[in-house]
């Protein structure tokens, strides 16, 4: 009886979760829970576009792999400014510095807006054409198609923007239901919307961009609403660029820019393996990859969920110097992982084929992915071991150590691995490049950990004994 108490008072999710002080297990499985919600409902997001749009016919999936690395792109530079405001804001919070955290959250949010500017020439097909071109898409439908789909991003960035720093704000104050409830509204809607603009509509590409376009104008509506009711931190959807903002930027560039250009490396990657892998065995491969991608992702963003969880955690108590919390919240996460990632992982390895009927693929192509997958997720106790220190980097300030990391696994032992296994094993092994990478990148992960937390034990400890080391007992 007492721990089905204990289950249930964990599991409430009501409320934020007071980082200095809450039991650490059940607070990251209170942040954790709406966080891994919020990842895996926008990957459903992600798999419902790929689907419909693999309706379409084959040319429309290839194209659709082709626009895969300029979303990572777009999300790779948000990513970095919500990653510098969760850590900076969060920091700040622990520290007791409420004021500082308002303006860092404000600066955060012109600073995203500034950099919107650099996807205007995905408006245009001849920019468009020239990038896609570089990957390897050659097929005028499919260069077609790739265009038609991105030229949405440029004016979808602002709500974009807005929704990753204010969901930010809500992660930092220990509140990671907000951000749940507006994936929930803006993806429910573009669930909706989708077969309506595609089919019924016949817009086709265009109509899955325009359903995304549409739920993220309404969630955004439901995010001011909840600034207004329920967040210390006040930000208006107008903030304009100041120049009084600089050094803010300054800060949030120096944790930020690893990480973006950590996402970016990933984007160039899947781009120069998608080129070898079309190369070597056509566009079977190139689709196959694509869905297994898409299917993975069920598995890898649980652990972006929890990792979304930890760094605010960690954020918050670096500020109040509790390096005996943060380790028990890295402790906590990777029990979390475990149980959550690896139990979803086994699943999509042992049982793929209800979800990949969805695409409608050819046999091959099912076959392609099926293989992927599984030789894929064999990786991911080290993929685990990788992404949860790296929220240790981000939220220390420390995230050039996972840029290195990510560098490493993505273009300096992704590439040639799958260059050298083109040339030896058949399209069914050539997926062994992905364990191979995830090792490499574990061992980078071990090295860099070992001697941030030794720079920890000395700044921390020594310099101001940690008077937290008793807070948040389990009990």
């Amino acid at each position: 009886m007492r721990l089905i108490k204990k289950v249930r008072r964990i599991l409430k999710l009501r409320g934020a979760v007071d980082l200095g002080s809450s039991p650490v297990l059940s607070s990251l499985i209170r942040l954790s829970v709406p966080s891994i919600a919020m990842v895996l409902f926008h990957t459903l997001f992600n798999l419902v576009d790929t689907i419909f749009i693999s309706w379409l016919g084959e040319s429309h999936m290839v194209a659709i792999s082709y626009t895969f690395p300029v979303q990572i792109g777009v999300f790779a530079i948000l990513e970095g400014v919500g990653n510098g405001v969760t850590a900076l804001a969060g920091r700040r919070l622990g520290e007791g510095d409420h004021e500082l955290a308002q303006k860092t959250a404000t600066a955060g949010l012109a600073f995203a807006y500034t950099l919107c500017l650099l996807w205007i020439p995905f408006l245009f097909p001849g920019p468009s054409n020239a990038f896609f071109r570089m990957l390897g898409a050659t097929d005028p439908v499919t260069l077609r198609q790739a265009w038609l789909y991105n030229m949405w991003i440029p004016p979808m960035l602002v709500l974009i923007s807005f929704s990753y720093v204010v969901n930010s704000i809500f992660r930092c104050q220990g509140n990671t239901m907000v951000p749940l409830y507006f994936f929930l509204i803006a993806n429910g809607l573009n669930f909706i919307l989708d077969p309506v603009f595609i089919f019924a509509f016949g817009w086709g590409m265009t109509g899955a961009a325009a359903a995304t376009f549409t739920g993220r104008f309404v969630g955004t509506f439901y995010l001011i609403k909840k600034l207004r009711e329920s967040s210390e931190i006040k930000l208006s959807f107008f903030t304009r660029p100041r120049l009084g903002m600089m050094r803010i930027w300054g800060g949030i560039t120096a944790i930020g820019l690893p990480v973006t250009l950590t996402t970016g490396s990933v984007a160039f990657g899947m781009g120069t393996v998608n080129k070898i892998l079309s190369t070597t065995y056509g566009n079977i491969a190139v689709a196959g990859w694509m869905v297994g991608l898409r299917i993975e992702d069920l598995a890898f963003n649980t652990l972006m969920g929890i990792n979304d969880a930890l760094v605010p955690f960690l954020a918050f108590n670096y500020g109040r110097r509790s390096l005996e919390r943060m380790r028990r919240g890295i402790s906590s996460s990777f029990l979390i992982s475990g149980v959550i990632t690896v139990a979803i992982g086994l699943a999509l390895a042992f049982v793929p084929r209800p979800i990949i009927n969805l695409f409608r693929p050819t046999e091959e192509v099912a076959a392609v992915a099926i293989q992927s997958i599984r030789i894929t997720i064999a990786g991911y106790p080290m993929v685990i071991y990788s992404v949860l220190y790296n929220a240790l980097f981000i939220a220390t300030g420390y995230s050039s150590y996972g840029l290195v990391i990510q560098v490493c696994r993505s273009m300096l032992l992704r590439v040639p691995a799958v260059w050298l296994l083109a040339g030896m094993v058949s399209i069914h092994w050539i997926w062994l490049f992905q364990p191979i990478s995830f090792a490499g990148a574990a061992a980078l992960t071990w090295l860099f950990s070992w001697i941030l937390l030794k720079k920890l034990r000395k700044d921390l400890n020594i310099s101001l004994p940690d008077k937290n080391v008793s807070d948040g007992q389990e009990g």
